[in-house]
């Protein structure tokens, strides 16, 4: 008789055991996205769509989840650092850096826009737009001037390519940048240029859309995941695979930018390609149901190529 209150505290703690199990496999996820620099700031619009998608993806087997964004926004560098401590923001989108990958932060490698911020095309001042279509390759590109932002990862990638670059930590300054004649160009995503274009026109009205070029260099855009929030990198994972299987993720990619390919125009533009040494190796170049190919019909949802692939490839 004298074992039975030992029988039944261990009989407690399996139960006990067993209840944080259970609960957990339903527990409430946390999902706490970097917030954006202003109203005007669109730029993640479609991450946050697949995100939540994703999520609502996995209820039956997570559970559920809320969302809600960091109280402020934060520099490149600044979030890093917050990711890594994992309590005001726990995951964000942004195209990839050696700092990133190799941090501790997860880093789910699927590119979650398929690879269409890898298309640049540039705001101009409209005057130059006749200089623009008399470039005839990367060479005579390069001696004219471009903005980035400080942080970005595309800015290393310039310059390591030997782009003549002017930088500032300002984002909204850019644009201002760009209406002084700072710069000559400033390139933007295949999915951030129209929105910014349309969003600021009437605030800048010298910039326009050049016509003739787009650029093109490998830089995927990754969910990243605090080092905390294991159960969540899986969960966004699982959803993720989950929907490029049942062809949900193309199609969600096509609803979504189906409209900024047309008004791209690939057929009509001369595309001019760099190379980025700074990707890793673990980049995931041989999936290609993961990337957008314009000269290629692998898209859910599209019923033909969007362009004829040049003979000599692309320049």
């Amino acid at each position: 008789m004298r074992h039975a209150p030992i029988m039944r505290h261990l009989e407690c703690l399996l139960l006990c055991a067993l209840a944080c199990l259970t609960g957990s496999a339903h527990a409430l996820d946390t999902v706490i996205l970097d917030a954006p620099v202003s109203t005007l700031d669109r730029r993640n619009d479609y991450t946050t769509r697949l995100l939540t998608a994703i999520l609502d993806k996995t209820r039956a087997q997570f559970g559920p989840y809320k969302l809600r964004y960091a109280p402020a926004y934060m520099y490149r560098d600044r979030l890093r650092s917050e990711l890594l401590q994992g309590q005001n923001v726990n995951v964000t989108a942004k195209a990839t850096r050696p700092d990133w990958e190799n941090s501790g932060l997860i880093t789910i490698r699927i590119p979650v826009d398929k690879g269409i911020t890898e298309y640049r095309l540039f705001l101009i001042n409209q005057q130059d737009q006749e200089k623009f279509r008399h470039i005839d390759g990367l060479d005579e590109l390069k001696q004219l001037r471009l903005g980035v932002g400080h942080a970005w990862s595309s800015r290393e990638v310039l310059e390591t390519a030997g782009f003549s670059v002017e930088s500032a930590v300002d984002w909204e300054n850019l644009y201002r940048m760009l209406e002084a004649r700072r710069f000559d160009y400033f390139p933007r995503a295949l999915s951030e240029i129209f929105v910014e274009y349309d969003d600021r026109h009437a605030t800048y009205p010298q910039m326009a859309i050049e016509d003739s070029l787009m650029l093109y260099f490998p830089l995927p855009k990754y969910f990243f995941v605090a080092p905390q929030s294991p159960r969540l990198a899986q969960r966004i994972e699982t959803g993720f695979q989950t929907m490029i299987r049942d062809g949900s993720f193309d199609h969600l990619f096509m609803a979504y930018h189906k409209p900024l390919i047309e008004r791209a125009r690939f057929c009509s533009r001369r595309i001019l390609r760099i190379e980025n040494p700074l990707l890793s190796p673990q980049t995931p170049l041989d999936h290609r149901e993961y990337w957008f190919d314009p000269y290629e019909d692998n898209h859910k949802g599209s019923t033909s190529t969007w362009c004829r692939r040049p003979a000599g490839g692309l320049s």
